[in-house]
């Protein structure tokens, strides 16, 4: 896909949508505008939707779904176009000049935090502070100048707001790998990849036996791999739920019967998005 228009993150520049960003367009030369929240994100996409997309994490390796991206996608009506897996590299920087013994506080982002906890065991003295945005404590660490002052962020973060890095790939789990959706507003005329291979959907059925699995029994028939299932709470109604599917087939025909077939058997059916199926591992080594 072209990178024409103007990308959308959550975060400022150096966070970690960025880079996945600068991945899936396949260069540095991206044009992305900032947001403090993915409702903030959603807004801005809404808003500028003819000349702007956006990139946004959907799932972490280690942390889980983020459920409330799959609300905003099915509330907003956004249709997914792309998918990219990001290896989630978390590295410990602070002005230039300091070492690791001088460090007495660090601050990142809650999750990044949580991923990087076996490292900091071993230094008890240093106080671990929660930031909205790794990139943004980074950018703090850098405006304030502060000797003794950390931040755990992105090594493209390090490079932009000069700071120097002192620990690097500090992640407790190396086969850490965040997965983001490239998205369109709903009113954006999708041009499908005639060569697409996954698609999203997320459907409703009757809350009574079987009807679950009689989607499932389709979906089975056509040789089509569910790669990932999640429920999702339907607001106001006490055990009932969206499931939401990613499918992998081999050729578009396998999908489009299902979908034909779908709604005989769900109360809803939404289509997400049709895409390439992205490899989690590609060129990014665990190292």
């Amino acid at each position: 896909m072209s990178v024409d228009k103007k990308i959308i993150i959550q975060g400022i520049k150096g966070c970690f949508h960025q880079e996945a960003a600068q991945k899936y367009f396949d260069t540095t030369a991206v044009d992305t505008v900032p947001s403090d929240s993915f409702d903030q994100l959603a807004d801005i996409l809404q808003a500028h939707e003819s000349d702007h997309l956006a990139i946004m994490a959907i799932e972490n390796s280690i942390a889980g779904s983020l459920l409330q991206n799959y609300r905003i996608l099915r509330e907003r009506e956004f249709k997914v176009v792309g998918e990219v897996y990001l290896r989630i590299k978390h590295n410990l920087m602070a002005i230039a000049g300091q070492t690791i013994a001088d460090i007495r506080e660090v601050s990142s982002h809650p999750m990044a935090i949580n991923q990087c906890l076996e490292y900091f065991a071993q230094y008890p003295n240093i106080k671990l502070i929660k930031s909205e945005d790794t990139a943004l404590a980074a950018r703090q660490v850098a405006e304030k100048a502060t000797p003794g002052i950390g931040a755990i962020a992105s090594k493209s973060a390090a490079e932009i707001y000069g700071l120097d890095i002192i620990g690097k790939g500090i992640e407790t789990s190396k086969e850490n790998y965040t997965r983001f959706f490239i998205i369109q507003g709903k009113n954006q005329v999708k041009e499908i990849d005639p060569l697409y291979n996954k698609a999203s959907i997320y459907i409703r059925v009757l809350d009574q036996p079987g009807c679950l699995l009689k989607a499932m029994d389709i979906i089975a028939e056509h040789h089509i791999n569910i790669s990932k299932l999640q429920s999702y709470p339907v607001l106001g109604k006490l055990n009932e739920y969206y499931f939401y599917l990613d499918l992998e087939f081999a050729e578009a025909g396998q999908y489009e019967a299902v979908m034909e077939l779908l709604p005989t058997v769900t109360t809803v059916l939404k289509e997400l998005g049709t895409y390439q199926k992205a490899s989690v591992y590609d060129h990014q080594a665990i190292i």
